[in-house]
């Protein structure tokens, strides 16, 4: 999910042109794709909700000269193919498995839903460098969800957008819903907003894969894989206490926080910062 619908530009703006686009087939069949860019050992990137691989190409266009940044589209968006209203975590376990068996990849950086995912995926795939942008390991608040799939049904996309947005505590404070449905319906009229208008069918796939797993934290004491915890100062709370919790129970985690920075740091606000966490750590 995306506080930067309500920004101007995006990082993804400044982006460099990706070198090949890459496709492997999932365990039922389904093609996923990807953008590599750059040059080195791969590091996968598994993106957030409303967003696609090639919102994260500032990012990879920083790392480039180290690393080879696979940025997957998760189903239904850019190279891969449709997903499906009950697909859930073993689904996106499967892809990810087909991606790494593909290129050899054992590194995986993983924000928001993308992260959650990568998490999950470390107890099952040999990733041995895991770092993770905000996973929402615990429900985010989903008392809006209702209205929104309503809708989404109706094709009123902008409201979809703004009751998402506003849920989830990425708008702008104070900013009411039904004013920033008026600022999504200008925004459709942009290139970023006809994205968001394809993107946002996306999300209620999200929140089943979310509610499709169960167990307590506890369980990530178990973690095999070398970690990396990452958050923004201006986050949601509920975001940052989930990285909290993580940072308590993965052995031997590496948590950093970015000053002044929130949820979009990685593809929107500053993946420059975020890619030199990023090096630093998988080096």
């Amino acid at each position: 999910m995306t506080r930067a619908m309500t920004r101007a530009r995006s990082a993804s703006e400044r982006e460099a042109t990706p070198t090949t686009i890459e496709t492997a087939r999932s365990a039922d069949g389904t093609t996923i794709g990807w953008e590599r860019i750059g040059a080195g050992p791969a590091l996968v990137v598994l993106h957030g909700g409303i967003r696609a691989g090639r919102h994260y190409r500032a990012l990879a266009a920083a790392m480039a000269h180290r690393y080879s940044l696979l940025l997957v589209d998760r189903r239904g968006r850019g190279h891969s193919g449709p997903g499906r209203d009950d697909d859930g975590m073993e689904i996106e376990v499967a892809d990810l498995a087909a991606v790494m068996a593909a290129t050899g990849a054992e590194r995986v950086f993983g924000h928001s839903a993308g992260a959650f995912i990568a998490l999950e995926a470390a107890h099952r795939l040999p990733i041995r460098e895991l770092s993770l942008y905000e996973p929402p390991v615990a429900a985010p608040p989903l008392g809006w969800f209702p209205a929104f799939e309503a809708a989404l049904a109706r094709g009123n996309t902008a409201r979809a957008l703004a009751l998402a947005i506003d849920g989830l505590g990425m708008g702008p404070l104070g900013l009411p819903a039904w004013a920033m449905a008026l600022s999504m319906r200008v925004l459709q009229h942009t290139a970023q907003g006809k994205e968001a208008t394809e993107l946002v069918h996306t999300l209620p796939r999200d929140v089943a894969t979310l509610r499709s797993v169960s167990g307590s934290l506890d369980r990530h004491a178990a973690l095999p894989s070398r970690t990396l915890l990452l958050d923004g100062s201006a986050s949601p709370a509920y975001l940052r206490h989930n990285v909290d919790s993580l940072a308590a129970i993965i052995p031997g985690a590496r948590r950093v926080t970015l000053p002044r920075l929130s949820h979009n740091a990685p593809d929107m606000e500053a993946p420059d910062r975020v890619a030199a966490e990023l090096l630093a750590f998988h080096s």
